[in-house]
């Protein structure tokens, strides 16, 4: 006969098992966007995303429905993700989108935000406005009339350019020279300051130095 403490695991585990499964799996459906990975990932393609802030009633109740669309999303295959951002981590995506209330459901298209949804919330109403965006169908999305006085068309992520990564390293080499003669070999700037001048000299005296007795060789080369 099982002890009380095995008979209380077995309760446990019995209820576990009674727990519905897709509960986790559905919110996994839904991609989470931060500070971090936002760029790399709205870059390309349609998102479909919500701005929220878990204070935010309203956005608790949205949060089953926001759910049952991406597991719509995922169920047919639509070419759109649905995704969302927490403001209170990743506020500086939220600025730049130009949220001013919560929830905000915006539509990204490869990097620019393209229009903003602005009705219902069901599941139906979204797919009826997705479709009218022309994002439902495979291929580039849709052009959308900007609406006067918003960011649709704004783009949200940032390009990497070499010029970009060149500039970083120029200025990564000035703050280590200015560090070297800041520091070494003493800590006072103005006696380093000397020091380096000195060196300078001393290697344009020596380069002379070689120039010239490497001319008689060449000469005498010649003749």
């Amino acid at each position: 006969m099982a002890s009380p403490p095995q008979r209380l695991l077995a309760l446990a585990a019995a209820l576990v098992a009674c727990l519905p499964q897709t509960s986790v799996a559905d919110k996994d459906n839904i991609v989470k966007l931060t500070k971090f990975n936002f760029d790399d990932n709205v870059k390309h393609g349609s998102w479909f995303v919500k701005f929220y802030a878990p204070w935010c009633t309203h956005c608790q109740r949205l949060a089953p429905i926001w759910e049952k669309l991406a597991d719509q999303a995922v169920a047919k295959d639509w070419p759109v993700k649905i995704a969302e951002v927490d403001c209170t981590v990743s506020n500086s995506i939220c600025d730049k989108a130009g949220i001013k209330a919560f929830p905000t459901l915006a539509l990204i298209a490869d990097g620019a935000l393209k229009s903003k949804y602005h009705g219902d919330a069901s599941v139906d109403a979204f797919q009826t406005w997705l479709s009218s965006q022309n994002v439902l169908q495979d291929g580039s999305p849709g052009t959308v009339k900007k609406e006067e006085g918003s960011t649709a068309g704004q783009k949200l992520t940032e390009e990497k350019t070499t010029s970009g990564a060149s500039t970083t390293h120029a200025k990564a080499l000035k703050a280590l020279l200015q560090n070297l003669v800041a520091r070494y070999p003493t800590q006072d700037l103005v006696v380093n300051m000397y020091f380096y001048v000195f060196v300078g000299i001393v290697l344009v005296v020596v380069f002379y130095c070689v120039v010239f007795e490497a001319l008689p060789e060449e000469q005498e080369k010649e003749d």
